[in-house]
C-alpha cells in the first residue's frame, strides 16, 4: 500500500466518488450502527438530563436558570465533538485498515480521538481567519456605493466557495490522523489535493444539495406526522432527525475517507 503523497496531483473524477463514497456506506451501514449507537445512547441520555436538570432549575418552564444551563450545554457540546470524533476515527480505521473496535474501542477517547478534533479547530481557525482577513476589506468598502456593494458580496459568495474548498483540502489531513500517522501535514494535504478545485467542489455541491435534499423529505414526514397527533410527532419527528443526521454524518466523513485514499494512498473507486 502506498502510504505517501503522490508526487503528481491525481485528477478526481468527482461521480466515481460520490458514487464509491455512496456504496461504501450502503455496504457497512450495520457496521456504521454498530460503532455509532454506544454513543448516540450516551448524548441521548446527556441531552434528557440536561433538559430535566435546567426544569428543575427553574420554578417554572419559562425561568430557566441559565446560570446552571449554559455551563451544561458547553459541556455537552464538548461530549457531542467527541462522541462524534470518537465515530469518525473507528469509521475511517474500519475503511482503510479493515479494523474493527471491540469492548472499549467504541468510546475511543485515545490520541487519536484527541488530535483528530484539535485538527478540525485548527482546520475551522485557518480557513475562517482567512476569510475574514478577505472579507473584513470588502465590508469597508461595501458602504461606498451600490456598486461597490453587489461586487462585495458576489467576491464574497466566490470566496466562501474558495474557503470550502480548502477545507476539504485541508480536512484530508484527518483520515491520515485516524490511521495513526504523523508523517502527514496539514501542507501534505494542500500538496497532494492540488488542481483539483473542480472535482472537489462538485463533491462539495453534491453534499450540499443532498442536505436540501434530506431537509425536504424531512419536512415532508414531519408535516404528515403532524395530522397525528402533537406527542407521537414530536418522538417520531426527534428519531427521524436524529437518523437522518447520522446518516448525513457518516456520508461525510466516508467522502473524506475517500479523498485521503484516492489522494494520498492512490486507491482508484
Amino acid at each position: 500500500m502506498n502510504t505517501t503523497a503522490n508526487p503528481v496531483p491525481r485528477r478526481l473524477p468527482a461521480g466515481a466518488c460520490i458514487s464509491h463514497a455512496i456504496k461504501s456506506v450502503r455496504n457497512n451501514i450495520g457496521y456504521a450502527f454498530r460503532i455509532s449507537w454506544p454513543w448516540y445512547l450516551v448524548l441521548a441520555a446527556m441531552n434528557i438530563g440536561i433538559f430535566a436538570i435546567a426544569g428543575f432549575a427553574g420554578t417554572t418552564e419559562a425561568e430557566i436558570n441559565f446560570g446552571i444551563y449554559i455551563p451544561l450545554v458547553i459541556v455537552a457540546a464538548i461530549v457531542t465533538i467527541l462522541a462524534f470524533a470518537s465515530i469518525a476515527v473507528n469509521w475511517h480505521r474500519y475503511i482503510l485498515l479493515d479494523q474493527v473496535p471491540v469492548g472499549g474501542e467504541l468510546f475511543r477517547l485515545d490520541g487519536l480521538t484527541w488530535r483528530y478534533v484539535g485538527n478540525v479547530w485548527l482546520i475551522g481557525l485557518i480557513v475562517g481567519l482567512v476569510f475574514m482577513a478577505g472579507m473584513l476589506p470588502l465590508m469597508l468598502l461595501a458602504g461606498l456605493s451600490d456598486a461597490i456593494g453587489v461586487a462585495a458580496i458576489i467576491i464574497g459568495l466566490a470566496g466562501f466557495v474558495f474557503v470550502m474548498i480548502s477545507t476539504y483540502r485541508l480536512s484530508v489531513k484527518l483520515p491520515a490522523i485516524a490511521i495513526g500517522r504523523r508523517d502527514f501535514a496539514l501542507r501534505d494535504a494542500w500538496a497532494a489535493t492540488r488542481d483539483n478545485k473542480q472535482p472537489i467542489f462538485l463533491v462539495i455541491l453534491f453534499q450540499f444539495l443532498l442536505l436540501i435534499g434530506v431537509a425536504i423529505v424531512f419536512l415532508a414526514i414531519d408535516f404528515t406526522l403532524a395530522l397525528i397527533g402533537p406527542t407521537i410527532t414530536l418522538v417520531i419527528s426527534q428519531l427521524i432527525q436524529a437518523f437522518l443526521g447520522w446518516l448525513l454524518a457518516i456520508f461525510n466523513v466516508t467522502i473524506l475517507t475517500s479523498l485521503y485514499g484516492f489522494f494520498v494512498e492512490g486507491r482508484d473507486f
